[in-house]
């Protein structure tokens, strides 16, 4: 009764202790207060995960080998948008209606100006998971890779490119010359997304000599080096401002709560998709990205975190060795003036 009390209110782990410091104490009491916090039914229901270590998307081999596909509303039209992994080009179109039908008629007048893709993205919207789709990417052949759902930053590259189409269509009154000038402007590899995907600069209001609308291929291997090096410092900069940490994994059998339906669910196995899960939800199954997930008993996953986290043993010896440093004699102190500058003496001729 008395370890329950504390737990009025349901606080953490650390305000628990802090409210158990004022009267009571018993042997063991930290961990029970752990452990109740962490396997409180209520508490896990309220829990959100935190930011997982952001997963850098590949580069495709070649220009509109892999697309991203999103629609998106403004100013009460709606739009479908393309976009090649590769060069960043969009393509983009207004939708006077939003079925299935209507959208794969418009990616087969995309695909044939500039081919058929191998790989298409997109979300779990109806008008990518109908019949009528699947069989559009059967009969042109092409893969459907579908993001996990409730996820967006899983179709990263298209939610992107829809917030910059988004910035472009709302200072703008000539979309189509926003479009065209943002698809002439090199992006920090060095090329347009013109020139990556058709080898030849846009001619644009701007005047622009003849010698450089001539069709030339762009290096490849720089592009992927520049792109590389792009990827590494927008997921350093990412994991580091949102102070990322792996998820425990999910096993088959495991009860979890999903955060985004209010429901408890058991766990049938990991799907294709980087850390999504298929669950069983008293309506169905349902596909679920780690991010949803609380597991109802965190005691296995704390204490393989807190394992996982702890030095091996074998290293501790190394370590211990490489930090001994001999005993060395501190040197003087050199002067500073009060605002910390170095006060060098003036050195005199030795006459």
């Amino acid at each position: 009764p008395s370890l329950a009390k504390l737990h009025e209110g349901h606080q953490g782990v650390v305000k628990c202790r802090e409210r158990a410091r004022q009267s009571v104490w018993w042997p063991g009491l930290s961990q029970q207060l752990n452990e109740l916090v962490l396997n409180c039914r209520t508490c896990i229901k309220e829990r959100t995960n935190h930011t997982e270590p952001l997963i850098p998307t590949d580069l495709p081999e070649r220009p509109w080998q892999k697309l991203g596909t999103d629609l998106f509303t403004l100013k009460g039209k709606t739009y479908l948008l393309v976009v090649d992994y590769y060069s960043r080009y969009v393509e983009v179109v207004n939708l006077s209606l939003t079925k299935s039908v209507d959208i794969t008629l418009h990616l087969k007048s995309i695909f044939a100006r500039h081919g058929i893709p191998e790989v298409v993205v997109s979300d779990n919207g109806p008008q990518y998971s109908s019949s009528i789709f699947s069989e559009f990417a059967a009969t042109y052949g092409f893969k459907h890779i579908t993001s996990s759902p409730r996820f967006p930053r899983s179709n990263g590259e298209a939610e992107r490119a829809v917030q910059t189409v988004k910035h472009l269509l709302k200072k703008t009154s000539d979309p189509y010359l926003a479009l065209l000038v943002y698809r002439a402007t090199p992006l920090r590899n060095g090329y347009s997304p013109a020139q990556l995907l058709m080898g030849r600069q846009l001619r644009t209001t701007v005047p622009t000599l003849p010698s450089v609308l001539n069709p030339s291929l762009p290096d490849n291997t720089e592009v992927r080096f520049k792109e590389r090096e792009k990827r590494v410092a927008d997921q350093m900069h990412f994991n580091q401002r949102h102070r990322v940490r792996n998820l425990s994994k999910l096993f088959p059998g495991k009860q979890v709560w999903v955060t985004d339906q209010k429901v408890t669910g058991t766990v049938l196995g990991e799907h294709s998709t980087p850390r999504s899960y298929m669950i069983e939800v008293p309506h169905g199954t349902v596909r679920r990205n780690r991010h949803h997930l609380i597991p109802m008993d965190e005691t296995d996953s704390n204490s393989t975190t807190q394992n996982s986290s702890q030095v091996p043993a074998a290293v501790t010896p190394i370590q211990t060795q490489v930090t001994q440093t001999p005993c060395v004699k501190p040197e003087l102190t050199i002067p500073r003036t009060r605002f910390g500058r170095l006060i060098v003496k003036p050195q005199k001729l030795d006459l």
